[in-house]
């Protein structure tokens, strides 16, 4: 078995270096932050990061940042790109049982890095080019993710050549299947989750291989390739582990604000009057977002409550309790909630843009200020908390603070040239102080120099 597999030589280390996978990477994320069918939730991004970096922590590029995104897209599909991007389809998310076996679609995709499978691939096709490797990177995520991607018939065209040349081969998707399983048994998580999705997977085909699951087109799963994972799983102990709230919470966030309003009431309420539902309180959960999104206040008042006697201390349902007390016009409550709920679990972020923004509706801009550098120190990247200085500053007419906090921002959306113009903007500002104009100043300078490399290695 083991001659099936591709030789990890250090020839494909010279094809992409690191400085040219982080560029590619940014480029990608900044095709993600623009697209539409990219869902910008904390919630749902921190757990998807968690789950991933979890089961990152165990390979030999722990040391490595992977970006996770969410596509919502109804199709089961999860893929891996040039530069260390994974994309999830809000299907797969969905149609996955357990924790278990979302985690090992994540490890699957994950071992697809590590063991570097696409550099490996155009070392075997002879595309050297880095211009090439970026344009291959962008057109996978065009063809594997979502049609909205692209922009025209020519792309989309491009992009199905790119697909067909960069297809993973059976080595491939075996040795992932084999390292992915290691990462799976390492995190703690059932490594069997990995042949329960492809057996849901399976049974779900009342269709031709035309028309079968993206994540089967994308990743083929053959029979000899099923009896080859439980060949593997024989050597690992039967584990029995307990899902996460917040899985089923997300899961249920997710279909509460992807499905018709009024339909997934009904079926909510449905399932929970005839115990057809995986989780109790992740059904509720559901239910408690679904009457919030359709703005029925006591009713999602009422799920809150039911749910905070069952799990009175799960961050999702606190920070769901303390937008809905906004909404209700309880605002010192809310507050206190946020607070409170800060102390329990200081690195929610969640809570930290709840509380920040509500600081700066109350007018409490430099108490929203002082939160919020405080978070930046541990959350440096994070476009959101720059978003909310910018927004805090502009209550208090600080121009250069808020353009510079802007640009931030666009910088960490991976929007190089939007960040020149606001730094731009912030440099040419009439207030600010000796130091912050010397800042805004180097900082441009920085921006301006990363921009001149990323167009040199273009060239």
């Amino acid at each position: 078995m083991a001659n099936e597999l591709p030789d990890l030589g250090s020839y494909t280390d010279n094809i992409i270096s690191t400085a040219e996978e982080d560029r590619i990477s940014k480029q990608i994320l900044y095709q993600v932050n623009q697209s539409p069918s990219v869902i910008h939730d904390v919630e749902i991004d921190d757990y998807l990061a968690s789950l991933g970096n979890n089961l990152l922590m165990n390979t030999s590029i722990s040391n490595r940042h992977i970006e996770f995104f969410i596509l919502n897209d109804s199709t089961i599909n999860a893929f891996a790109m040039l530069g260390g991007v994974v994309g999830v389809h809000t299907g797969l998310f969905l149609a996955a049982n357990s924790e278990s076996e979302l985690a090992s679609v994540l490890a699957h995709e994950i071992s697809h890095i590590t063991q570097k499978h696409l550099p490996r691939i155009i070392a075997s096709q002879q595309r050297d080019s880095y211009k090439t490797a970026l344009g291959m990177a962008l057109a996978i995520l065009i063809s594997r993710s979502n049609p909205q991607l692209a922009s025209g018939a020519m792309q989309a065209a491009s992009a199905s050549a790119a697909q067909n040349t960069l297809d993973f081969t059976r080595a491939h998707e075996k040795e992932a299947d084999r390292e992915g399983i290691k990462l799976l048994d390492r995190a703690g998580f059932d490594v069997r989750g990995s042949i329960n999705f492809f057996k849901t997977m399976q049974k779900s085909s009342q269709f031709s291989d035309g028309a079968a699951p993206a994540f089967l087109r994308t990743h083929p799963i053959t029979s000899d390739r099923i009896s080859d994972i439980e060949d593997r799983l024989k050597d690992f102990p039967y584990r029995q582990r307990v899902d996460s709230d917040n899985f089923y919470y997300v899961k249920g966030k997710l279909r509460a604000f992807l499905e018709e309003k009024s339909s997934i009431i009904n079926l909510l309420k449905e399932n929970i009057k005839n115990k057809s539902y995986l989780n109790e309180s992740g059904e509720h959960f559901a239910l408690a977002y679904a009457y919030y999104r359709n703005n029925q206040i006591k009713e999602t008042r009422q799920e809150i409550n039911f749910l905070q006697k069952l799990k009175p201390a799960n961050p999702m349902l606190l920070n769901l309790d303390a937008t809905l007390l906004i909404k209700e016009g309880k605002l010192n409550e809310a507050t206190d909630l946020y607070q409170k709920s800060l102390s329990m679990f200081p690195t929610y972020r969640a809570f930290v843009y709840g509380l920040a923004d509500h600081y700066i509706g109350f007018k409490q801009s430099p108490m929203a200020i002082n939160l919020l550098e405080k978070y930046l120190s541990i959350y440096p990247r994070d476009p959101n908390l720059y978003e909310l200085m910018a927004k805090a500053h502009a209550k208090l007419g600080n121009i250069l603070l808020q353009n510079e906090s802007l640009a931030e921002a666009f910088y960490y959306r991976y929007n190089l040239r939007e960040a020149i113009s606001l730094m731009d903007l912030a440099v040419r500002s009439k207030d600010g102080n000796f130091y912050q104009k010397s800042r805004v100043e180097t900082r441009l300078k920085e921006l301006q120099r990363e921009e001149m490399l990323f167009k040199k290695a273009l060239n």
